[in-house]
């Protein structure tokens, strides 16, 4: 990877090499060619970025740009941006870029150019910075279109209006990708498809996302407790995790801070509080958290729940004393089939013993029950 230290650092990853390197071959067919198109893609789509990190800079940002395989990307991050900062930051990028299309088109205008190479250089310029000008401003996410889009309907509608420029997104990506898929331009057709599969995914994620999700502060406050939770640092995450919790009490950051919370707890032996913590938000569970869950709700006689999570937190983590756990439960609930079930599942894992497990009380109510035995007969023989 190439690094140009400076003001704002510029990094060049080698795929943004190999692809500028594919669409110069794709479209000159020459090794010739294919450099001038690699030389071009370069120019342009650093000043693009360039647009996006002055006007950042400007608004006391500390910028950084990388070249990547699909193009550049700017992150910055200093002082809170207002909505027409974000705004102005976001549309300079295609500005730059429609100046350099400009630029070309009055050098071939006034016969700057007199050789074939050069005069062929200005045209690929003009025609590729008009192109990528006018595909980067479609309302679609992650292009600056999209982001366009959602700094407005943000500032308008607040989370609302976040949500629904993914929806809005995705919904203009999928028939895009089925317009150049029908044209048969099936590589552009591909990546409109995949845009549109990410702005869904965006959006089912944050389903449950609320205006304290989206402050930078708050993002900021979960990403020092996580890394004070690696750290070691258990105190101090769970000062920074409560903290989350007191300003967003509901969202995708409480949801994950009350996760964390829950596993520091129990491993401090507060069973019963990380237990109280997770039930509430039981549906929004991510699938180590869930399984906490269901070994806490066996702790504290929930055997209902313990049911009702038996499926999926096997799923996440089969083991003999998760299908253990689930074959009591099923066996307090009076359920002969599902508890056999389990625990023939529990016997599949070798080194069981059968005789003592049926001897825990809370088998004894099932050891004659028929549908009980239609299981546990078949691996006592």
């Amino acid at each position: 990877m190439i690094e140009i230290p400076g003001r704002i650092p510029l990094a060049i990853h080698p795929f943004f090499w190999i692809f500028a390197a594919m669409i110069g071959w794709l479209n000159s067919g020459t090794l010739m060619g294919m450099f001038i198109w690699v030389g071009i893609i370069l120019v342009s789509v650093v000043i693009h970025e360039f647009g996006h990190a002055l006007t950042a800079v400007a608004f006391k940002q500390n910028a950084r740009i990388q070249l990547i395989a699909l193009g550049g990307v700017t992150t910055f991050e200093g002082p809170k941006l207002k909505f027409w900062q974000q705004f102005l930051i976001t549309l300079n990028g295609p500005i730059f870029g429609f100046a350099l299309f400009v630029i070309a088109t009055l050098l071939l205008k006034w016969n700057v150019a007199t050789s074939p190479l050069m005069i062929g250089i200005l045209k690929t310029t003009q025609l590729a910075n008009l192109f990528w000008t006018v595909v980067n401003l479609l309302p679609v996410l992650p292009l600056d279109g999209g982001q366009l889009l959602r700094i407005l309907l943000e500032a308008s509608f607040g989370v609302k209006g976040f949500k629904a420029s993914l929806i809005i997104g995705a919904v203009i990506s999928v028939l895009l990708a089925l317009y150049f898929f029908m044209v048969q331009a099936f590589l552009i057709g591909a990546f409109f498809f995949l845009f549109a599969f990410q702005s869904f995914d965006s959006w089912r994620k944050s389903r449950h996302a609320t205006i304290g999700d989206r402050e930078e502060g708050n993002k900021q406050l979960l990403m020092q407790a996580e890394s004070a939770m690696q750290q070691g640092n258990r105190e101090e995450a769970k000062r920074l995790l409560n903290q989350v919790r007191e300003k967003v009490s509901k969202g995708l950051l409480a949801f994950a801070a009350s996760q964390y919370l829950a596993f520091l707890l129990s491993q401090e032996g507060k069973h019963q509080e990380a237990y109280e913590m997770l039930l509430p938000i039981k549906k929004h569970l991510a699938d180590d958290s869930l399984c906490l869950l269901h070994q806490l709700a066996e702790e504290q006689k929930n055997y209902p729940l313990v049911v009702e999570l038996s499926a999926n937190c096997f799923q996440v983590a089969p083991s003999q004393e998760m299908a253990l756990r689930n074959a009591r439960a099923c066996a307090h609930l009076k359920q002969p089939k599902p508890a056999g079930g389990w625990l023939q599942t529990a016997w599949q894992y070798g080194t069981f013993d059968l005789q003592k497990a049926l001897n825990e009380e809370e088998f004894q109510a099932l050891k004659n029950d028929p549908d009980f035995r239609e299981f546990t007969d078949k691996f006592q023989s």
